[in-house]
């Protein structure tokens, strides 16, 4: 077939001309259509539209408990691996202790530590603390935030996009690693010769708790009265 058999009849010369219109008309809509559009229109911009949402946080607490007795002057090494896709709240050491078998005050053992973040993704303080057995908040706690302000608790924010409260509650991927301490015992004994019988050891619950939790947002939806 020519060329010119293309263009030999009015129909034809109809086809190609339309042809030719699209072809110029399709290039120039989408290089200018998207920057007439206002960003409200294609979803106010990198950060979303701004409104109201309830935030919420549904948790999963991860744990890991141990018991050890010690002697006087005796340590342990205790150790907590965190390896999680959920956001991590926080993380906490609680060193609980009951010293029940002495004959009266002045005599009560205690409970030392000292922590080892060395090995956690982060930068996270090291922790020193004591505290006497002394039965109910007794021991010590160790507590380190790796989402910053989180408490758990649900609120409503306004004016902010869907986009920037997940920015705000992600963990940025640290907290993960192992986390250790070492505990320290001091057992203190009546002054007597059946003082150490009395109150050789003592018994410490250790428990590890690492926050996790998933982020739930859901709009608030405004009805007219």
């Amino acid at each position: 077939m020519d060329f010119e058999d293309l263009f030999n009849t009015p129909r034809k010369m109809r086809i190609a001309g339309i042809s030719l219109v699209f072809m110029l008309a399709f290039p120039l809509y989408f290089h200018f259509v998207p920057s007439l559009l206002d960003e409200d229109m294609i979803g106010g911009g990198s950060s979303g539209q701004s409104g109201n949402w309830e935030v919420g946080f549904a948790e999963t607490p991860i744990i890991l408990q141990e018991t050890q007795v010690l002697g006087d002057g005796d340590t342990h090494d205790t150790f907590f691996d965190v390896m999680t896709e959920l956001n991590l709240g926080y993380v906490e050491l609680n060193v609980d202790c009951n010293d029940n078998d002495d004959p009266g005050p002045g005599f009560t053992d205690r409970a030392e530590g000292t922590s080892d973040v060395s090995q956690v993704e982060g930068e996270f303080a090291e922790e020193s603390a004591d505290g006497p057995c002394s039965g109910g908040d007794s021991g010590f706690t160790f507590r380190w935030d790796i989402t910053q302000n989180y408490t758990g608790a649900n609120y409503t924010a306004t004016g902010m996009s869907e986009s920037e409260l997940r920015d705000m509650w992600m963990d940025g991927g640290t907290g993960r690693g192992t986390w250790a301490a070492t505990i320290t015992a001091e057992i203190n004994s009546p002054p007597s010769p059946l003082g150490s019988i009395i109150d050789s050891d003592e018994e410490y619950d250790i428990t590890w708790t690492a926050m996790a939790y998933e982020l739930i947002l859901q709009p608030v939806v405004e009805v007219e009265a």
